[in-house]
């Protein structure tokens, strides 16, 4: 990656501002220093702002260590073997939600109403099934012997679309539906898409596990290559899925 695309993306996600701002008041003081544009009293106090910048950048990225240690986390990405907490206020709270699951059954059924009041108010969401007529390693991609028979969970992701299609037309047509027969390896709630504080929460589709499928695990902006690698698979799925429910002109 280039420095001025680095520069673009931290700058668009207000990141390392601080360092930024540090360099940019170093390199100032260096030249006004140089050409005597500026007394000495005055690069001295630029000085030591600066030299104060970094010592609390120094501190905020010990405390950061710290935290992590403590946590047990590895590169800020800590694997879960359940939902976050605060995952359905998160959807609630959104404004532009992009969700991927097979039928995203339980989903629909404890955040309709959340998705309704976001949609009526002006908000987008994007959502992305496996297509019921798919194949059975499409469909049944968690692997589970106590997951309902295909045949079910093509019921299970036409019921679901029965629901979105209500909803679509509850919402003023705003809402967004496609589906696949791409054999999901993961679910997927990207919540915030386009803002600062986006947040991709990653569903691993796993092999005979008793429970939810796992790892479960939370990806920021500050988490890359990851978050960028997982949002650019999911857009991929999206741009070669089928459309089922379009926005409403």
């Amino acid at each position: 990656m280039t420095a001025w695309r680095r520069l673009r993306r931290d700058l668009r996600g207000r990141r390392n501002l601080d360092v930024y701002a540090t360099i940019a008041v170093a390199l100032g003081t260096s030249i006004f220093a140089a050409i005597d544009l500026a007394p000495t009293e005055k690069i001295m106090a630029a000085v030591l702002a600066v030299l104060a910048v970094l010592a609390f950048s120094t501190l905020a990225t010990r405390t950061m260590v710290e935290d992590l240690a403590r946590s047990g986390a590895s590169g800020g990405v800590r694997f879960l073997s359940d939902f976050p907490e605060d995952i359905k206020e998160r959807r609630e709270r959104s404004t532009d939600l992009y969700l991927i699951g097979v039928s995203l059954s339980r989903t629909l059924e404890t955040s309709h109403r959340a998705f309704e009041t976001t949609l009526s108010s002006g908000g987008r969401i994007r959502i992305l099934l496996t297509d019921p007529d798919a194949d059975n390693a499409a469909v049944t991609t968690q692997n589970r012997t106590t997951r309902p028979r295909p045949d079910e969970i093509r019921d299970e992701i036409r019921q679901s679309l029965r629901l979105l299609q209500r909803l679509h037309a509850e919402t003023g047509g705003r809402l967004e539906v496609r589906t696949t027969r791409t054999a999901l390896k993961f679910g997927l709630n990207y919540l915030d898409v386009h803002r600062a504080n986006a947040l991709l929460c990653v569903q691993l589709y796993s092999f005979d596990v008793a429970g939810e499928s796992r790892p479960i695990f939370t990806l920021t902006l500050t988490d890359d290559p990851w978050f960028e690698i997982f949002r650019e698979q999911a857009e991929r799925l999206w741009d070669a899925s089928q459309p089922v429910l379009t926005p409403q002109p």
